[in-house]
């Protein structure tokens, strides 16, 4: 099955406590993906990814290529990280709702 993103927003965090909504770093996060059954049959493998894109705020346009690419960085790993646990949490949640429909189905 494939898998998206709606409103994925992980809330980077560019200094220690200091939380940044992407939205309002004008960054759009969209969150992909296709997973199958394992061949064990008690999950499921594929891959996930994600892709972003956004116009810079003025402010953070007069940072240097470098710093920029600091950030940058920064953001992609947050925004893996972040994508993967939810997924983890959110699918492992969906996996048993699945499961016990399908139980109930059969009886």
């Amino acid at each position: 099955f494939k898998l998206q993103s709606i409103d994925f927003d992980p809330n980077i965090e560019l200094l220690p406590g200091i939380n940044v909504s992407a939205k309002s770093l004008g960054i759009q996060i969209e969150v992909v993906g296709e997973l199958r059954p394992s061949k064990d049959g008690k999950g499921v493998e594929g891959r996930i990814g994600f892709v972003s894109g956004g116009d810079l705020p003025p402010p953070m346009r007069l940072l240097p290529e470098p710093a920029l690419k600091s950030a940058s960085d920064l953001i992609c790993k947050t925004v893996n990280d972040f994508a993967i646990m939810s997924f983890q949490n959110g699918a492992r949640k969906k996996y048993k709702e699945f499961v016990a429909m399908r139980q109930k189905q059969k009886q």
